[in-house]
């Protein structure tokens, strides 16, 4: 089960910049993006768990709020919480439930077999881009499996600050923005079985709009007595 949580929270996000090639002068303070992102999503498993959705990104200050704009009767997650801190949690709704499931992040699960950042070929909003690209191991019961993850950004667009996930261990998400420091405008990621041949999933995000703006804080709000 938890693998499974890893690769989905690997593929959200789970995060760009106009950029340039190296990274910006760490003294400078970052002025952080805050606004909203639209996202297009396909989601396909050999289970047959598809999803063809748009999700809407609500993002300030180091917590984001995400939701899809349509459900399905399988399972598919709704509302998506991330608030970042000392001990970080993504907490989310399936379906219709108003039940808060929790996932901690501090830890850390699988193998980092590889990480590499290259030019990426595509242009997004006529920015130049970046791929972080990095492989994860899974062993389990005896059994290997593996996640390729591949992260488009721009640097310096859609900037966010690298502390704010620091502790996102999980899925090596702090490494990646310690990387990027930024958010993500395009995310891909494939689970492969102990082959590293046969897809059992993916998952692929891309990004349809940006709208910087100030958020309101109540979208943030949760009732903690429904986490679980």
């Amino acid at each position: 089960m938890v693998k499974n949580f890893t690769f989905l929270f690997i593929a959200i996000l789970i995060s760009q910049f106009g950029c340039k090639s190296g990274r910006g002068s760490e003294h400078k303070e970052v002025k952080e993006f805050e606004g909203v992102i639209t996202y297009h999503e396909m989601d396909k498993s050999i289970e047959g768990m598809n999803v063809d959705d748009t999700v809407t990104v609500y993002y300030a200050n180091g917590n984001y709020a995400a939701f899809h704009s349509e459900r399905s009767s399988k399972f598919h997650i709704v509302k998506d919480y991330y608030f970042n801190g000392a001990y970080p949690l993504r907490l989310f709704v399936d379906n219709t439930s108003d039940t808060l499931r929790s996932l901690k992040l501090n830890s850390s699960f699988g193998k980092l077999e590889s990480f590499k950042i290259k030019k990426a070929e595509e242009k997004i909003f006529s920015r130049n881009c970046e791929a972080i690209e990095l492989t994860i191991s899974f062993d389990e019961n005896g059994s290997t499996s593996y996640t390729d993850n591949t992260i488009i950004f721009s640097r310096g667009y859609l900037k966010i600050k690298k502390e704010h996930f620091k502790n996102w261990n999980l899925g090596f998400f702090n490494k990646i923005i310690d990387e990027s420091g930024a958010y993500y405008l395009k995310s891909k990621s494939v689970h492969f079985d102990s082959s590293h041949k046969n897809i059992l999933s993916s998952k692929t995000y891309e990004v349809i709009s940006v709208k910087e703006q100030k958020v309101d804080q109540k979208i943030f709000a949760i009732d903690l007595l429904k986490i679980r």
